[in-house]
């Protein structure tokens, strides 16, 4: 008769076991990656499909950038220019459309110069700014970041930027 202790510590059990263990081991790392993939294939497939969707309905309306491909998408908001009025907590910037655009400036609005924070005391009239915030209902835009530029070089033929 076969004892069972001696089952357990024959080497063929515990080879056979530790090569279970092993297998099952592969597969779930098999099945997480497969798991993975799928992910990340799905997500590609919807970023495809609304990219499409956005430029003009996608690929079966008439094709894709027929006409004007940002005719329906909404502007951004914020603003890039010429500070050409300081009166804090507001600025007055002129675009390069020779618009003229109301930014206001609270304490979470964050000044960068470069790679260092400022302060809003710092900007003046003729620094060259990019802005993102959220219009308000005066049709200014509320600054949660401002970003002062370096002066544009100056050429022959663009003497004034804006």
């Amino acid at each position: 008769m076969i004892k069972i202790k001696n089952i357990w510590q024959s080497k063929f059990f515990r080879g056979a076991t530790s090569s279970l263990l092993v297998l099952i081991i592969l597969l779930c790392v098999f099945q997480a990656g497969r798991f993975v993939g799928f992910h990340q294939a799905s997500f590609s497939y919807r970023l495809g499909d609304n990219y499409y969707r956005a430029f003009e309905g996608g690929p079966l309306s008439g094709g894709m950038m027929r006409g004007n491909p940002f005719g329906d998408l909404p502007g951004g908001h914020g603003a890039a220019g010429k500070i050409i009025k300081v009166s804090l907590p507001t600025i007055v910037i002129s675009t390069p459309d020779n618009l003229e655009k109301t930014i206001l400036i609270n304490d979470k609005t964050l000044v960068r110069h470069f790679r260092g924070n400022a302060s809003s005391s710092l900007l003046k009239v003729g620094d060259m700014v990019v802005i993102i915030g959220e219009p308000n209902q005066d049709s200014a835009i509320e600054a949660k970041l401002i970003r002062l530029l370096p002066p544009p070089p100056l050429t022959a033929s663009s003497s004034n930027p804006y």
